[in-house]
Order: structure tokens, then sequence, then C-alpha cells
């Protein structure tokens, strides 16, 4: 609730006039308007530590195309081609900046806008101005020539490709059911296959010049910034554009209309069934009183229809699964208010939803919801002024942003405050009520039902559903309500921890040591566990534990399914003298919560706690050992998941191609044979593997020495496993399968080399994986436009001495041998594209990147443990503030060479099956 009371209040701080004081834009803002017509909005932010934001916004969507065609998204693609100006693509400008699409440069196509971000960094490659000049040229110099558009078609269509899904399919349904009459029905931003295969260079070029106008655009400026050198700089940039009227788009108002209108919303291949009534009703602007008191009593009623419609649910308990309300404001001007019964029976739904719509007219809201929530948002707004105070560079940028796009202003906190609370005080209860049943009498209504495919629906007819609306608003009372099913039982509460229940407190210290630089304490316990303790003051006064015992589910005595089943169970299983109802019950009350994750190396139990409390957990952690288990119902649970699952063939293809055998994990039926007892048997075992307990916090208390010492150090232990660790074989090994339902590829590349691991050679090879990344995604997008994304991974495996290196990228099943060999192409001349890397900008990046990361107590935690693992000590924690030194050309040349070998490689290609259709 205090989300969405902060989000409304929010919109209150975006607009709008009261007798407090006119609209206005906060005095830190500079606002202004070119010659053109350009609109700009600077924010400084006085900090010298910050960066700066540029945010381009072009007032163009797919609702502005003439025809259902993807243009708008188009266009973004395309700006990033050639450009006049520059004389090659911008993909090119950004590569040879060391910036990455992305990250520093980014854009996003939405139904009524089109936007283009570039994110800074301190001293960044361009400055404020250059920065300036760059996101004039990419949206007004753009070549948009013929050639880059037959190349980018295919890039555009592979997102598609990507994209089409069930979820977005049904999603544009129920978008053209809730909009009908709208051109927001049919106009998808990404486009569809049609739209994009037929458009042409001279249909691009002329939503181009229609609607990428100054006039049609608002510029965003925001971190630290000297505001008059950023308008000289943005004339300078922008003001050569012409000056054109900024282009009409009224169709942007959803219209409306006077009637009940009713669709059906199914695909193929949905599984959810549910019916939905909904109206469609005008708002007021944002900048009248009128607006911004409706737009106030919006979020109030909105909470408190949803809680009306929940009081009613069970009482149609046997039509309908849940009974739901929502409401969205679509567009400009709009507002939708849906009700929601999910239920296999449409027809009994129907008559449902509109007798709570009635019942909603007649009975009102809830007075006690009401002042509850009166309260909470006059707590609210009185706590925003100061939360207003704290917003960074970023959150500015946001919040004007949305203000442009909704029409709004960004005001100063304190006439937003005063605004706020003379609004809130022209809000009654009786006022909400009347606005509640003029909002349920509008005429624009719409019913629609949503059917899993394959199922036969019949839709009502308009006449029927308005003689059943007409017939619940003739009854002079309403019948009495009846629970359909009993009352729900009263919420028990957590058990009490049993008194006979305690864990062993036998343990002892039997050494300890401390270093200096870093400040690091140990201590050897008596179970054979080692504490490693990093005296380290964290941000929220936490102590960070992570406690990692070898090896994980890649062990030979019970193997990777077996280990994770068990470990997963009884986790869940919880403590073995209460019920599962019980054990959840206790569970909900504990804050913070163990997390135990079995991975294919170690089993790592980890916690973030304060240091007062770290004791209790550390019992809660033997306690869970020694009195848990894994239930029968579990286990019936998981044998009932997996009685209709067959093993993978593609799964057992692949490891067959990458270690010579199929995969073991394929076994289902000897998981489902185990019992409860010896899955039990197989997770205690994990457990009972030695430990050492990596912590960064502040200097431990005796407190925390003692459970250490006397509860961990008694937790039975016995060294009994030990790691099965599959290697890729040797040589070049390629196979394909058939696997996709549509016409899609997809191609997944596994490499290894040798290593001898340690930390700084991981930190060096890291450095190496946005290099092939971006190389990559040079040749296989931009050059061959053959792809729209891809995965690149490097990663280094203490426990095999290995560097493993994955690719995968989606494509059109005709261009999978042709994208492979490129891709290969490129990974054989990684030395030579290493050996032209900008060492200088590398630095620098990974200088600001640690800058943020070192903040982080997990960093610590994650490289304390790395650094005992090597070297058994944490000199580590020392060197790697100087890792950034460690980065030269020699090193990135010769680790590339090392790596980039395609002699060791598995190309698994997954192929369309026969039956695969066509994505349209």
């Amino acid at each position: 609730m205090r989300l969405l009371l902060i989000a409304v209040l929010t919109l209150l701080c975006l607009s709008s006039p009261s007798a407090a004081a006119q609209p206005g834009w906060d005095p830190r803002i500079a606002t202004g308007q070119l010659d053109n017509g350009l609109r700009y909005f600077l924010y400084d932010s006085g900090k010298d530590t910050d960066p700066f934001n540029i945010r381009l916004i072009v007032h163009a969507g797919s609702v502005d195309e003439p025809v259902p065609s993807g243009i708008a998204h188009i266009l973004e693609h395309m700006v990033f081609q050639t450009n006049a100006a520059r004389g090659r693509s911008m993909h090119e400008e950004i590569e040879a900046l060391g910036w990455r699409t992305g990250v520093q440069i980014n854009a996003v196509t939405r139904e009524a806008e089109t936007q283009f971000m570039l994110r800074t960094r301190p001293d960044d490659a361009l400055d404020l101005a250059g920065s300036l000049q760059f996101m004039a040229d990419l949206v007004m110099k753009p070549a948009l020539e013929a050639e880059d558009w037959e190349k980018e078609r295919f890039v555009i269509l592979e997102e598609l490709r990507q994209t089409v899904s069930v979820a977005d399919r049904v999603s544009r349904l129920k978008k053209a059911a809730l909009r009908t009459g709208s051109r927001y029905v049919d106009r998808p931003t990404i486009g569809t296959h049609a739209g994009i295969s037929r458009t042409s260079i001279e249909e691009i070029r002329s939503f181009y010049q229609s609607f990428y106008r100054a006039s049609n655009m608002t510029l965003i400026v925001s971190g630290r910034v000297d505001k008059e050198t950023a308008r000289q700089a943005l004339e300078q940039a922008f003001a050569s554009s012409p000056r054109l009227a900024a282009p009409e788009r009224d169709y942007r108002i959803l219209p409306l209309k006077q009637d009940l209108s009713i669709h059906r919303v199914q695909d193929e291949q949905g599984s959810s069934s549910q019916a939905t009534y909904a109206f469609r009703l005008p708002m007021p602007n944002r900048l009248t009183q009128t607006g911004q008191l409706a737009y106030l009593q919006q979020y109030f009623l909105t909470r408190l229809i949803l809680d009306a419609v929940q009081e009613q649910a069970p009482y149609h308990a046997a039509v309908t699964e849940n009974l739901g309300f929502a409401a969205q404001e679509t567009t400009e001007e709009r507002l939708i208010l849906a009700f929601n019964a999910r239920t296999g029976n449409h027809a009994a739904a129907t008559s449902v939803l509109l007798e709570t719509v009635e019942r909603l007219k007649r009975e009102g809201l809830s007075r006690d919801g009401f002042e509850a929530l009166m309260k909470r948002a006059r707590t609210v707004n009185d706590n925003n002024r100061e939360a207003a105070e704290s917003r960074t560079y970023a959150e500015w940028e946001d919040r004007i942003a949305s203000a442009v796009l909704t029409g709004s202003v960004v005001d100063d906190p304190a006439t937003r405050t005063a605004r706020t609370i003379a609004l809130l005080d022209r809000i009654t209860f009786e006022g909400l009520n009347a606005r509640l049943r003029e909002m349920l009498d509008a005429k624009d209504r719409v019913l629609f039902y949503q059917a899993p495919g394959g199922v036969a629906v019949m839709l009502p007819s308009v006449a029927s559903v308005e003689a059943e609306r007409a017939r619940w608003a003739a009854m002079a009372e309403l019948p009495p309500r009846k629970l359909s099913k009993p009352e729900p039982e009263i919420e028990a509460k957590a058990p009490a921890w049993p008194g006979d229940r305690k864990v062993d407190r036998s343990g002892r210290i039997t050494a300890e040591s401390r270093a200096t630089d870093p400040d690091v304490i140990e201590w050897r316990l008596s179970n054979g566990d080692t504490v490693v303790w990093l005296v380290r003051d964290t941000p929220d006064g936490k102590v960070y534990l992570s406690g990692q015992s070898h090896p994980g589910f890649q062990n030979t005595r019970f193997g990777s399914p077996a280990s994770q089943a068990a470990l997963q169970l009884f986790t869940q299983s919880g403590f073995a003298f209460w019920s599962q109802t019980e054990n959840d019950l206790w569970a909900a009350e504990q804050s913070p919560h163990w997390s135990i994750a079995l991975k294919a190396e170690h089993l790592d139990a980890g916690i973030a706690a304060d240091p007062a409390a770290l004791p209790g957990q550390l019992e809660t952690y033997a306690a869970m050992i020694a009195f848990g288990g894994v239930r029968t119902e579990a286990v019936d649970a998981l044998r009932a998941q997996m009685a209709g699952e067959r093993p993978d063939p593609v799964a057992a293809r692949r490891s067959e191609l990458l270690y010579g055998t199929p995969e073991v994990a394929d076994d289902l039926q000897a998981l489902t044979r185990l019992t409860p007892d010896e899955l039990s048997r197989i997770a205690r075992t994990h457990f009972e593997q030695p430990v050492t307990w990596y912590a960064v916090g502040p200097q431990p208390g005796p407190d925390i020495r003692d459970s250490f010492a006397a509860v961990i150090g008694a937790v039975p232990r016995s060294a009994s496993l030990t790691a099965d660790v599959a290697l890729q074989r040797p040589g070049r090994h390629e196979a394909r399968v058939e696997v996709f339902s549509d016409d899609r590829a997809r191609v997944e590349i596994s490499l290894h080399a040798g290593l001898d691991w340690t930390p700084e050679a991981s930190f060096v090879i890291s450095t190496l994986t946005p290099i092939a990344q971006q190389s990559l995604k040079k040749t296989l997008r931009n050059e061959l436009g053959g792809i729209y994304s891809l995965e690149f991974e490097l990663e280094v495996d203490p426990e095999q001495d290995r560097v493993l290196g994955t690719l995968a990228f989606y494509c059109a099943p005709d261009r999978t041998e042709e994208l492979t060999q490129a891709a290969l192409a490129v990974l054989d001349r990684m030395p030579e594209i290493a050996r032209q890397a900008d060492v200088a900008k590398i630095r620098a990046d990974i200088a600001f990147a640690e800058g943020s990361r070192l903040t982080d107590p997990n960093t610590w935690l994650r490289r304390l443990a790395l650094s005992y693992r090597r070297y058994g000590d944490a000199g580590y924690l020392r060197r790697m503030l100087g890792l950034g030194d460690r980065i030269t050309t020699q090193r990135l040349e010769a680790h590339a060479r090392h790596i980039f070998q395609t002699d060791n490689l598995a190309i698994l290609t997954k192929m369309p099956l026969a039956t695969a259709v066509d994505v349209q």
C-alpha cells in the first residue's frame, strides 16, 4: 500500500494546481525551447562526482504509423546506421568511443514515443557539448540508406523471432479488446513479420520526415552540468535543424463509444480462462484543478474498489477461482476500470461480474478503509518532501521524462506538499462514492472472454448481457449473499520452539590467529570447521556470512539429480517434529532466512544478519541439520511432478557432444525410487562435509565467538564426498537436433582451454568477455545482419583449472552455417582484437566498476573465499586494489591467444522440427 501511495502522490508532484499555488516546474529545473521548437529541461545536481545523462524523446511511436508496419521501431534501429554527419555508422562511432550499445547508449520504442538515452561516466570519452552533438547527429542526421535497411531488416526480424510468445500474443488480444476502435489495437511496437518484410526505405524516410522534427522532440539533461553551458551546447547541436510544425496526433487519445462491445481472447497455445468486464472513461487534463482532484480520487477508488471486490469473492467461489479489479491509464485523458473473474464458466462469471458492479453502486465503499487510506496518504505526503530532496540525478531525469509524457510538471516539494494537503482536504467519503457511481454508469463498456486454446466458447449477444445488467439494476433489493464454501479458518499462530529440542553446544575453538592488512581473524573449530572473519564495517552494519563445503552436486557418491533433489526437499521440509503447516508458520516469522544453495562444486549456506542476531541464526543452522528431514509428502509431490516427465533427448545429446557420454541427470527413474530416509541421508551427508565459514562484518563480540565455538563446533562433520567433475572432451565436435516448433534456430558453441587458476588471472580474463561480446556482435549483427542479440561468457573454473567459453545466438535456420563460421572466425582473430583494445579505457572502466563493487560486502565475501581457496590467506584482498594496473596489451593478447583456440570446441545447432511453422 505504501508503494501505491507513493506512486499516486508522485503524480501530484508532477502536476496540477490547487488553491495552494499555480502549477509550475521546480525552479531547480531550467526549461526552454529553441526557435525550431525543441523543448529542453536541464537539471544540475550540484555534485561534482555525478556524471550526466541525456534523454531525447521523439514523440512518435507505433500509434503514429499510417498502417501497421513497425516503422517507428525500424527508425529506432536505422538511426544507428550510416550517419550523414559522421560519414560512417553510429555503431562504428560508438565503438570508437569505447562505448557499448545497451550500456552508454540505448533506445526504446513505445506506442506513443521513442526514447534515446545516453548514460555517461565521470571523465567520459565525450564532454557535455560532445555528447549533445552526438545525440543531435544520431537523430537529426541519419542517412537512411537502402543498403543499410536491407541488412537491418533481418536484424529486426530476428528480434521479432525472439519476442514472439504466447504471453505476447494474448496480451495483444486483450489490448485489442480493451482499446477497441483505436490505433493501439493492431500496431505492436516491434511490428509484424509482414509489415517489416514489406516496408520500403521510402516509407521509412517519409515517416522520419513527418515525425523526427525538432518541434516534436524533448531533450532532458540531468547530472553535474552548468546550465548556461548546457544551453549553449544544445543550441549549437540542435539549432540548425529546420523549423517545422509539430505533427497533429489526436489519434493518441482513445476514442470512446456509447455502447457495449464483446470480444474473444483466445490463442491456440493459451491456457488461461477468465471473463473481464470493463468501463472506459474520460479523464480531465492533469493541469487543471478538476484533473488533479480526479487523479487523486482515482487512487483512493482503485484501492477501495479492489478491497470491496475481494470482499465479495468468497460468495462466488463456486463460479470463479478469483475475483479481481484493476485500473489502467491506457492513454492520456483515458481510464479503464476492469473487473475480472478467473473461471471456466464464462456465462456464470458474467452474471457474477454484473452483480459485483451493481452491489458496488448500491453499497459503496468501506468507510473504515477510506479513513485508514486517508490517514496513510497524509503521512506519506508529509514524508515525501524530505524524500524528494534525496533524489539522485537519474531519478530527477526519470521524473522529468514522466511529467513530459503525461502532460504534467515536476513541482518543488514544498509547493507539492501544500497542494496535496489542499486536495486531500477536498476528498470526502461521500464524494468518492458519488464518483464511483458516476464511473460505473459509463456507457462505454467492454466484455471479453479469455479461453484456453482448443476450448469452444460461445460469446453472448450484446442484447443478452444488457438484459442481464438491466435485471440486476431493476431489483428493489439485491438478494442476500450466501457463502459457496465454508468460512476460511482463522490463521494459526506460529508454534513455540519445543523445550526438549536443544542443539549440541559441546564444541570449542582449538586454534585461533589474527592477521593484519587486511584484518582477518581465524578460528579453528573442534569439528574441523574453520572461521575466516574479515573485520570490515558494512554499509548496513550487518555480518555477511557464507559457509562453504566441497563438493557440490557433482560428486562421485550420489550424482547430480539425487544431491540436488535431496537438498531442496530437506530445506523445504523444515523440522521433523512439526507439521509442514507449523514449519511454514514458524519460517514466516523468521528474519533473515538462511540461503542454502547446492552448486556444482560446493554447498553454500549464507545469511546476512545483525551482529546481535547472529548467535541465534547459528543455532537455527545447527537445529536445521540436527532436527531436519525430508517429508514423505514432499517426496510424493516430487514423484507426482516427475510422473509425466521423460528424459530430455536434447540434454542427453548435448552431454554426449560435450563429454562423450549422456548425462546421468537424465536418469529420472533412479531419482523417483529414492525414499524419504534415503534423501535425508544424502542431504545430511552434504551437510557433514567440513565447512569454511567466510564472514565480513564488524569486529565479532564474545557472544559470536562463543556461538561459533560451542554451536557450530559441535555440528558433526565427516569428509566423505569427493568431486566428480565432468571435463569437456578435446577435439572439435558438432551435432544438429530438431527442437523448435517455430521457424528459428539456435547455435550453442562451447570451448575450453587449460589454465593454472588464480583470482588475479580470472580478473584479467574477465576483461576479455566484453571485448569478445562486442566483436561478435559487430560481425554477426552490424555487418552480417544475422542476429539480434547473443550470449557470450568466459568462466574460469577452479575445479577444472580450465577457462570455459560459451557462445549462443538465435538466427534463421538457413543461416546457421554461415553465422557459425563467421563467429568462429571472430574467435580466431581474438588475439589481434585484444592487441588493439583500448587498455586505458579498460582500466578506467575497471576503476569505475570497482568503485561500486567494493561498496558491496558480498564482493568482499566472494573475494575473501577465492583468496583462501587459492592461497590460504587474504592476500588477494590487498592485491586486488591494483588489478586494473595488471591489464596490459601483452597480457590481453597472451590470454586471448591461449583461450580462443577453436581446436577444442563443441557446436550444437538446434533446428526447427520437421512440422515447424513460419513465424508471422
